[in-house]
């Protein structure tokens, strides 16, 4: 059955890679992302009518706002796949002076998963998926500090992120009743373009050795996130968090549900 998939940093690496893997099923795809210019090219490579771009900078809530306003033009959204992400060496703020980790990591999943929880109401067997990581297990969190405001560190910062991302897919059933299901991935190592946002030549020459050493294919990391967003084996699935189309688990703090009560309503602040 063609589904109606969205997908969030769909014109590079993971997310490219799993547009090129879902188009193979005869779905349609609607990729959002930063850059104009990746997305009207890869409209144009695929040219397919199922395939459409929306632009978004997705550190901005007001843009987010409007590109909500945009999706809930159509009828239903069968899958909504948050998958934009980045590390950011230095600080970076948005303009509403929020940092820029904490703003596209975590606070868009989350907006946009509640923002368009009607239409996905609307679809018999709807699902959101939040590509996490491993990461997430590195660093727990200072909850008076989701900003990293303190000290800041660019790794440390993405892993929160990533816990952050762990915490909203676990709380989303319990904070909501609906029948969509919302569960995450860790897709792998993977060599991507993550990291080569940073102007900083040292880190980036060494991730890039690091991915070229030890990172699997985007391709490889797609069908992973393929199987959440279309197999009928985890339809009634939710709240779980998947490696290589297995449900693991996750880092022990991730599991503590008063931390996950209290950032659900700070995220909550944040998004309203």
């Amino acid at each position: 059955m063609t589904k109606e998939i969205i997908i969030t940093g769909g014109t590079d690496g993971i997310g490219l890679a799993t547009v090129e893997n879902l188009i193979e099923n005869d779905n349609k795809l609607i990729i959002v992302g930063k850059n104009a210019e990746k997305g009207n090219n890869i409209i144009n490579k695929f040219k397919n009518s199922k395939i459409d771009f929306f632009q978004c900078d997705l550190c901005e809530n007001e843009q987010i706002d409007q590109l909500i306003k945009k999706l809930n033009k159509l009828k239903k959204i069968d899958v909504l796949i948050n998958n934009a992400g980045a590390l950011f060496v230095n600080r970076e703020e948005n303009s509403k002076n929020i940092e820029k980790t904490f703003a596209l990591n975590h606070l868009s999943y989350c907006k946009l998963s509640l923002g368009l929880l009607d239409k996905l109401e609307n679809s018999q067997f709807a699902r959101i998926i939040n590509v996490a990581s491993n990461a997430h297990k590195r660093y727990e969190l200072e909850l008076d500090d989701l900003e990293n405001k303190k000290n800041y560190n660019g790794w440390k910062s993405y892993c929160r992120s990533k816990l952050l991302n762990v915490l909203f897919t676990y709380s989303f059933n319990n904070e909501i009743n609906t029948k969509v299901t919302c569960n995450c991935i860790h897709p792998g190592f993977v060599n991507s373009n993550f990291g080569n946002n940073n102007n900083n030549f040292y880190f980036k020459f060494l991730i890039n050795i690091f991915k070229e050493l030890l990172a699997i294919k985007p391709k490889k990391a797609s069908d992973s996130i393929k199987f959440l967003a279309t197999s009928d084996e985890i339809k009634n699935i939710s709240g779980k968090y998947f490696y290589k189309n297995k449900i693991i688990k996750s880092s022990k703090y991730s599991y503590n549900k008063s931390i996950a009560k209290i950032i659900w309503k700070k995220t909550l602040d944040y998004i309203n």
